[in-house]
């Protein structure tokens, strides 16, 4: 009898070529017949066929009754429902989109008066370059290029699958020097290539006597149609992905065939502006001339604006009904930010921009001086900030990112997707990469964490109805000691290279720490036997991720050198809520009490026994519960690399002591929704007191054309000297003052100022120009700007203001400033003239 699954979507974008790639995949491991029907739709589909899946048009909460039948239908079935539970959450990762900002032009921006088209933003940043302008090519324009002539039914199959064939190899390399979202659309790409639906498509129509290429433009066509009739927009961009591999394939079936806009050559720095662009093309670009993108028809979850969000390349769709047509090389503004395009920017609106580019470039210089800095709070206690990787190819973007260590190596991932395990050699050669990349940092070898999840074809683990609390991870390895040893002796050579840890997972008790260092001291023995060289001295942890260990810390402390949270699973197991379950999902809570009672007590306990405590998972990334992180004392908190610059900034900025405050108050609570409320405006970060005036705040020799451009350079630099974290808002500030009446009051000198929210600091700011600018109705060439926070003393701000205005009418004083020619000596003349105000 075969077996029946019910499936109700999970995902929000429905069943697309992603998730599609992985039912298909897994299913062809399997010889069960599996049939995928959507109850909405009435669409019954082959599993075993992405694309045929895609057509099923499946989207969010449509029910879906999944039938296999076969001698494996029940293995399929339980690892076919498993694997959809799992989806939802790795596509979490790959649709996110640029969050939603004001797209309201700042004032200073519109104080340029820019003519520009709207779009819709797909990612941030700023572009000024000249255009290159690509056409699409079109089905129609294909079929007008396909040969005449039929060869046979058995020389036209003989080509299609040589191409086929071709294909399927190149994606294969291409994957091996791919990583992170590059490598996941080259694989939903080559779902399709090895796709069975789309192959016996073709095949009817040559059967039909269509020649290969026609065949394939006829199936790619056919395929297209389905696609354009689904409800979801997410479904519909992959009409893109079907034309990508359609134009690949079409060229390995006959290289003879030039196809139009086939590659697209930058010879500079370029905006890009296409109807639409395929993932292939895009990913055949130089990277290094393509400045920003603009894509007509292009919607912001196709794979080609995953790609751009990915690499930070500015990109914008959905213009305006009414834009122009494009010339190519024009000097172009592209603004990812606010979603405009300035085809013809003015020279004010180039000044604006280059201001802003400079502005920001600065902001960027300062945040990787940071990250590269080691993480301490503001009152001085070191934290290690480390990644989590799973392959040597993610290493060099964690540490380019700030990492000072990997605090988890999923090392399983390597064991993955193939018929038989690793050599040694191939497990040391991998791990001596990733330690070359950590320069001495320390590297967290995770052992291999497989179990019923995660089976691998050449390891006999039967499937089970509770994997997660089944045979796993340290409980398998005493049936496959071999595989063990393989791999801690991997590690051990690979030490000798750098500083390596070794971390064991699913430890449940103190024995079982006892075994594994047992074996890694055997394993230490063979080395020695074999004259193999490494770190004697090599430390062993364990992850701390099953309740039970929370209460045999002191003895597991005599056999391990270091703990870390494994704080996604911890969770799972003090709840017992399979997170990926969204019937109890809510019981999945880490900002319970209960659970940062039990964080708490995890760190005072392993610090009791003199041992280190770090965290891993995306706990140790949330922003919100970063102050008790800290609060609690972890020594690391390990996390995804895009990640760090950030958290190593937050935790900069705030105070051990305030932190153990906070948490004291949240250990304290009764419930999640009330340590959130606490959390919603911690009072932990320090407030630093800085002079109303410094050196930092003049700009001296300004070569700035009007009133726009200075009140925009001096609120940016505030920004820079982290006395404002919104310089659009201060300046929108500083103008409003300045439409009521322009703030020239003579001599050549403005005093313009505001009092704000926005600033941090009350400041005064000044910017001496090379030549005179007007500003109202009078020649200003001195510019002292005023602004004060708003919640200063109702005096403060004329304070300051009278004693500016008496000064400047003292030709002294207008006279000494003048001849200021060095920021500290206008710094020393205005010192001067307030001090008697301060």
């Amino acid at each position: 009898m075969a077996e029946q699954l019910i499936y109700a979507c999970k995902l929000k974008e429905g069943i697309h070529a992603r998730p599609a790639g992985h039912i298909e995949r897994l299913c062809n491991t399997f010889s069960a017949d599996i049939s995928w029907s959507n109850s909405r739709t009435g669409i019954t589909a082959n599993a075993k066929s992405a694309l045929a899946l895609v057509g099923t048009d499946t989207l969010f909460q449509d029910e879906c009754k999944i039938t296999l039948s076969g001698d494996d239908e029940f293995d399929a079935c339980v690892q076919l429902a498993d694997l959809l539970e799992k989806i939802s959450l790795q596509e979490e990762t790959h649709t996110e989109e640029t969050p939603d900002v004001d797209l309201s032009l700042p004032r200073t921006l519109r104080e340029t008066h820019p003519v520009y088209i709207r779009g819709t933003r797909i990612s941030g940043g700023i572009a000024i370059a000249r255009s290159v302008v690509s056409k699409s090519i079109t089905f129609c324009q294909l079929e007008s290029l396909a040969p005449v002539g039929y060869l046979g039914e058995k020389a036209e199959l003989a080509l299609f699958q040589q191409g086929i064939e071709n294909l399927k190899n190149e994606k294969v390399t291409q994957l091996e020097n791919a990583c992170g979202v590059e490598r996941d659309i080259i694989e939903a790409h080559l779902s399709i290539v090895n796709d069975i639906t789309f192959a016996g498509q073709v095949t009817e129509y040559i059967c039909q006597q269509h020649n290969a290429f026609s065949a394939v433009i006829s199936a790619a066509i056919a395929f297209c149609d389905i696609l354009n009739n689904s409800s979801s927009k997410y479904i519909k961009e992959r009409v893109l992905d079907v034309m990508d591999i359609t134009l690949q394939l079409l060229s390995k079936i006959n290289s003879d065939i030039h196809l139009p806009h086939s590659r697209i050559e930058l010879v500079e720095s370029s905006i890009l502006v296409a109807d639409s662009l395929t993932p292939g093309k895009f990913m055949a670009l130089d990277k290094t001339r393509l400045a920003g993108m603009v894509l007509s028809n292009t919607g912001k979850t196709s794979h080609t604006a995953i790609l751009a969000r990915s690499l930070g390349i500015p990109t914008i769709t959905d213009l305006d009904d009414n834009a122009p047509s494009f010339d190519p090389d024009k000097l172009m503004v592209l603004d990812g930010n606010l979603g405009l395009l300035i085809p013809s920017p003015t020279n004010a609106v180039l000044r604006y921009y280059q201001s802003d580019i400079d502005a920001k470039t600065q902001k960027q210089k300062q945040m990787l001086a940071q990250v590269i800095n080691p993480a301490t709070t503001a009152d001085g206690r070191r934290i290690e900030v480390a990644a989590n990787i799973g392959s040597d190819l993610e290493a060099a973007r964690a540490f380019s990112n700030g990492a000072e260590g990997i605090g988890l190596f999923r090392t399983e991932l390597a064991f993955m997707d193939r018929a038989v395990p690793p050599t040694e050699d191939e497990l040391t050669q991998q791990y001596i990469d990733v330690i070359k990349h950590a320069n001495n940092q320390p590297v967290i070898f995770r052992t291999i964490d497989i179990g019923g999840d995660k089976p691998l074809e050449y390891l006999n683990i039967q499937p089970e109805e509770n994997p997660f609390l089944g045979y796993r991870a340290i409980r398998i390895y005493p049936e496959f000691i071999t595989l063990f040893k393989t791999q801690l002796s991997a590690i051990l050579r690979a030490s000798a290279s750098g500083y390596a840890r070794i971390m064991i997972p699913m430890i449940a008790s103190v024995e079982e720490v006892v075994w594994c260092r047992e074996v890694l001291e055997s394993v230490k023995i063979d080395l020695r036997a074999n004259h193999i060289k490494f770190d004697e001295n090599i430390e062993m942890g364990v992850m701390l991720e099953v309740p039970s260990v929370l209460f045999a810390v002191p003895e597991i402390a005599r056999h391990a050198d270091f703990f870390s949270v494994g704080s996604n699973d911890l969770t799972q197991y003090l709840f017992a809520a399979d997170r990926g379950n969204t019937r109890v999902e809510h019981v999945y809570d880490n900002f319970s009490p209960a659970f940062l009672r039990a964080l708490k007590f995890a760190v005072d306990e392993v610090h009791r026994q003199g041992r280190w405590i770090g965290i891993c998972g995306e706990l140790a990334a949330n922003l919100q519960l970063l102050p008790l992180l800290i609060g609690m004392g972890f020594d690391e908190l390990s996390m995804s690399s895009a990640a760090i610059p950030t958290i190593k900034s937050e935790i900069a900025s705030m105070k051990q002591e305030q932190c153990g405050d906070l948490l004291q108050q949240a250990l304290a609570l009764g419930s999640s929704a009330e340590v959130r409320q606490i959390l919603e405006n911690p009072n932990v970060k320090i407030t630093t007191s800085l002079p109303i005036i410094s050196e930092s705040c003049i700009l001296n020799n300004l070569d700035l054309q009007n009133r726009n451009e200075v009140i925009k350079m001096l609120t940016d630099n505030l920004w820079l000297q982290d006395r404002t974290h919104n310089p659009e808002k201060l300046a929108e500030d500083v103008w409003a003052r300045e439409d009521s009446f322009p703030t020239a009051v003579g001599y050549g000198f403005a005093i313009p100022h505001t009092k704000s929210d926005f600033i941090t600091n009350s400041t005064i700011s000044i910017a001496k120009l090379q030549k005179p600018i007007q500003w109202g109705e009078q020649q200003v060439n001195i510019i002292i700007m005023l602004t004060i926070r708003k919640s200063s003393t109702d005096n403060e701000h004329m304070k300051y203001f009278s004693q500016l205005a008496r000064k400047i009418m003292n030709e002294d004083f207008r006279n000494e400033i003048s001849r200021s020619n060095t920021k500290n000596d206008i710094y020393k003349v205005v010192a001067q003239a307030i001090s008697t105000a301060i």
